[in-house]
């Protein structure tokens, strides 16, 4: 493999003028900078990427890391993808490289922060459960970080309107008639579902329906099996609801299947909702009525917030809100 202390011999320089033109100095004389640009191109060299910019204190590499449980694969989850698409279209825009962050450092099985500070990453981008203790540790670092749907102080975060895209949700349904609807929320561990569960509760309150505790059933997001399970103990009661917002899109489909399977008819036995605005929701059959999170501006904002902390070495704690949009779909119907 050709080294720059090859290029240097051949040129006659030294291997510090070599790394001088790699680095773009502009002290370098110009016919030197030209006769070594040209030594490279003709010796196939490779400049190192990692000397070149740990020469300069900086990897230019930005760490992604996602943790969603430890059976539940990030890459499966349509909505992380779709705004970590956006992301690194914006960060390759900024000369930023993005490496994906696990457990194994050096070969070894070691704690995120530990791989973070192995792979020399500039910043970190966090999507999933970032209340785990391993997650935590990587946000009350010295790292530059954003998390997706992320409200605390130890890092910048970006996240949807829940609250307000919640009760027009709801408000959707109160207008068609129904006052007999159950939310199924994710984890009451995150502000998200805090957020969500007072958007439902306001839009209750404004048209004067009484909130009781069965209108609200726990749950996890993106857990297909324990929504299954909900629903079908949901169609048993005696009286049973008109309508059924679930707390992701993935969550609603499993919803409609389930209502198939017991020969219930969506929406004209029972109005269901979604979240998250995904490609598959508008494929089926009923098109599922939902929240879209804008994924495209999620991304970006997350990308120009994470280069303007890594920029500024400064750890922010500032919550950046991305509108979404209602989808109205065919899974919802006015009752009587």
């Amino acid at each position: 493999m050709v080294t720059i202390y090859d290029i240097a011999k051949r040129c006659g320089v030294s291997p510090s003028t070599v790394s001088k033109v790699i680095n773009n100095y502009h002290s370098i004389p110009d016919d030197t900078r030209k006769k070594v640009l040209k030594t490279m191109n003709e010796m196939n060299y490779i400049p190192n990427s990692q000397a070149k910019f740990l020469s300069k204190g900086s990897s230019n590499n930005v760490g992604i890391l996602a943790y969603f449980g430890m059976d539940i694969s990030p890459f499966k989850h349509t909505l992380f993808t779709e705004i970590l698409d956006s992301f690194q279209n914006e960060m390759n825009k900024n000369k930023y490289d993005l490496l994906f962050i696990s457990r194994i450092a050096g070969g070894k099985d070691e704690s995120f922060y530990k791989n973070c500070v192995s792979r020399n990453v500039d910043g970190v981008l966090l999507f999933g459960d970032l209340n785990c203790e391993e997650m935590s540790e990587v946000l009350k670092s010295n790292i530059p970080s954003i998390g997706f749907d992320y409200f605390g102080e130890n890092s910048d975060g970006v996240s949807t309107d829940n609250f307000e895209k919640t009760k027009l949700l709801t408000n959707h349904l109160i207008s068609l008639g129904h006052r007999n609807i159950v939310y199924i929320c994710g984890e009451h561990s995150t502000f998200v579902t805090t957020d969500r569960i007072n958007g439902f509760k306001a839009a209750l309150e404004e048209h004067d329906i009484e909130f009781k505790e069965d209108m609200l059933v726990s749950s996890k997001y993106i857990d297909t099996n324990s929504v299954e399970e909900i629903t079908c103990q949901l169609l048993q009661r005696k009286n049973r609801p008109t309508a059924i917002m679930y707390p992701d899109d993935y969550s609603a489909i499993s919803g409609i299947q389930t209502l198939k399977k017991l020969g219930f008819n969506c929406p004209n036995d029972i109005s269901i909702t979604g979240f998250d605005g995904l490609a598959i929701s508008q494929m089926i059959s009923p098109r599922l009525t939902t929240v879209k999170q804008d994924t495209v501006n999620i991304g970006i904002t997350l990308a120009k917030q994470l280069i303007k902390t890594m920029q500024t070495k400064k750890k922010g704690n500032s919550h950046i809100v991305v509108p979404g949009s209602i989808i109205y779909g065919e899974s919802t119907k006015r009752i009587n």
